[in-house]
Formats: C-alpha cells, sequence, structure tokens
C-alpha cells in the first residue's frame, strides 16, 4: 500500500509543524542551554523535559490524524500554537534577563539572575502572550461567536478571581522581593523557623531558590513564606567580615587568665586551618553565664568569607578538642551535686 493516501491527510501545514517538532525534539538541550549557565542543572532540565513533554504530545496528535483526520487537524495546530508561543515566551525571557538581568558569582557558581524589572516585563509578556494565544486557538476552532458574547470572558474572569489564592500570593510577594533587595541573589540570609542558613540563587514570580551552606543542597520556598518568615541578612555585614561565636562550658575552679590564654590559642590555631577567619580582627572572649554546673565561655570571632561560616566553626571546635587534650581543661560539662548537711538532734 502506497504512504501517499496516508501522509495526505496531513496539509503542508502539518507537515511543516511536525519537522519543526521534529527538529525542536532533537536540539531540545542545546535550545533550552544556549543562553543559561551550564552549571544552573535543576532550571535547564525542568525546562528540556517540560519542552519535550510539549513535543510527544503533539507526535501522539499527528499520529492520529494520519489514521483517523477530521477534528485532530484542529488539535495538531492548537498544539502547534501552543508550542510556538512557549518557544517564543522563552526566547523572550531570553533576551530579557540578557538585558535587564545580571550576572552574579555566586559561592564559585556564575548565574544569570532575575531582577525586580526583568520579573515585570516577563509577567507582561505572559499575559500578552496568553491573549494572543487565546484569539488563535479560537479562530482555529472557527468558535468567533465567542468573541461576541461576554461569557467566555466572564468564565475567564471567575477562574482567575477563585484561583487567585494560588498564583497571586507568590507572584506579588516575589515582586516585592526583587524590589526591596534585602534577599537577593548571592546574599546570605537565616531563617531560624525553617532551620535555613542558605546563599539565595534566583527569585522568580513564584519561589526563591537557595543553596544551604550545611548541606549543599538546593532549597525551593513559595515567596509567600518567604516574606512571612523573619529574614536575618548575614551578608550585609562590615570590612571586618561576619562576627560569629561558640560557647563552651567549662567548670568551675579554673583560672580566667587561663581559659583566657586556651581559647586564644584556640582561635590562633584555627586562623591558621582556615583561612575565612579574619585573622586581623582579634577574638574576644566573654563570660556569657554563670551556670550551675558550669561558666559558659563565648569566642567571638569574625569571618571574611560568609559562604565558609560554617567551616570557620568546625576549624574553631576542632581546635579547642586537640588544645583541650594538651591541657588541663575539660570541655565537658561537669556534673555537680551540693549536699545539704542537717545535723541530728
Amino acid at each position: 500500500m502506497s504512504d501517499a493516501p496516508i501522509f495526505g491527510t496531513l496539509s503542508s501545514i502539518d507537515l511543516f509543524a511536525l519537522g519543526i517538532n521534529l527538529l525542536l525534539l532533537i536540539f531540545t538541550r542545546q535550545i533550552v542551554t544556549a543562553f543559561r549557565p551550564v552549571k544552573d542543572s535543576t532550571s535547564v532540565n525542568s525546562k528540556v523535559w517540560t519542552l519535550r513533554l510539549i513535543n510527544f504530545i503533539l507526535f501522539g496528535v499527528y499520529f492520529f490524524q494520519l489514521f483517523f483526520g477530521g477534528w485532530t487537524s484542529q488539535l495538531s495546530r492548537t498544539g502547534l500554537t501552543l508550542l510556538i508561543a512557549y518557544m517564543v515566551v522563552n526566547f523572550l525571557h531570553i533576551l530579557i534577563i540578557r538585558k535587564y538581568g545580571r550576572t552574579k558569582e555566586i559561592d564559585g557558581t556564575e548565574y544569570r539572575v532575575e531582577t525586580y524589572q526583568s520579573e515585570i516585563f516577563n509577567l507582561l509578556i505572559l499575559i500578552i502572550s496568553f491573549i494572543i494565544v487565546l484569539i488563535v486557538v479560537i479562530n482555529i476552532w472557527g468558535v468567533t461567536d465567542w468573541f461576541k458574547t461576554t461569557s467566555v470572558l466572564g468564565g475567564l474572569l471567575i477562574i482567575l478571581f477563585s484561583t487567585k489564592d494560588y498564583w497571586a500570593p507568590d507572584n506579588i510577594n516575589g515582586l516585592m522581593l526583587l524590589y526591596n533587595g534585602d534577599v537577593e541573589p548571592g546574599s546570605i540570609i537565616k531563617i531560624a523557623e525553617l532551620d535555613l542558613v542558605a546563599v539565595t540563587i534566583e527569585t522568580t514570580l513564584t519561589q526563591t531558590r537557595f543553596r544551604d551552606l550545611r548541606t549543599r543542597h538546593v532549597i525551593v520556598i513559595p515567596n509567600s513564606k518567604v516574606r512571612n518568615s523573619k529574614i536575618e541578612v548575614l551578608s550585609r555585614s562590615p570590612a571586618s567580615g561576619l562576627m560569629r561565636y561558640v560557647d563552651f562550658k567549662i567548670g568551675y575552679g579554673v583560672a580566667t587568665e587561663e581559659v583566657e590564654a586556651f581559647l586564644t590559642n584556640v582561635w590562633l590555631e584555627a586562623c591558621e586551618n582556615e583561612k575565612s577567619i579574619n585573622q586581623e580582627k582579634q577574638a574576644k572572649i566573654v563570660i556569657v553565664e554563670n551556670g550551675d554546673h558550669a561558666v559558659v565561655w563565648r569566642l567571638a570571632y569574625w569571618v571574611k568569607n560568609i559562604y565558609c561560616l560554617y567551616d570557620a566553626e568546625f576549624a574553631i571546635n576542632r581546635s579547642a578538642y586537640e588544645l583541650s587534650q594538651q591541657s588541663d581543661i575539660a570541655l565537658n560539662t561537669p556534673l555537680t551535686h551540693v549536699m545539704d548537711t542537717i545535723s541530728s538532734s
């Protein structure tokens, strides 16, 4: 049997769309990574699989059209319209972020990040693209009478209003985060209620991506949750660096001068082992509490490279343990009891 009758069900437009769809499927990753940072694998993989899913859906539509025809022609053109719209929106997004975004090196990795202006333009493009796609799809299906009634527009407004609690808060909060600039890419933040100390990677209209400084994992949090939390911006520290401290519980009976000398040596050895600690800023040693079982001593130090604040803390603790083995100062909290003497009558 000849292939002509089968492929004859496809118009020249469908054949052109099929060829474009095939090329997009083959070169998906190259297209997505054309202007994206190579190391930003999470965002790249998400876009790659989204585009491939659209490709496979369109191939399925064309397959059914070969054998059944009819309404699948409109469906295939609708899919082509959505595919073109997706590609155009992403291409415009690339142009906008190249013009209005900025490139920042965050913890050794270069990221191209959004700004308030770029997200505003992206939002406008999404709205305009949605309107254009809606008009084209209505014309493809030949239901232009919908333009003459308010029922369709009313229905769309009802859908937007009823779903505003899902999309509006994150979008509004995302724009506010970008506008305020407190949680900008590269900043180190601490959110105690989320047990998070992390570097900010990217803020979009819906979510903010962080890299946890302890685990190095990427953490994604909705914008509304970020703005409703108490945020400490650690990166806005003076030239001397970010002040950090470690507390030690040392038993009573040890001379003050001896403890101060011990903690000073701890700081000096940690400076030699960890370059992120500011050696030019002398450590500060104070007593913060006279507890029931021990005296709480605090060793305050300054970190120049805030991305390594946990490395600095680990170096302090290691030095304290090693030097404690060479001295008579124990770091374990002693257990003390006071017995009342009751004289017998």
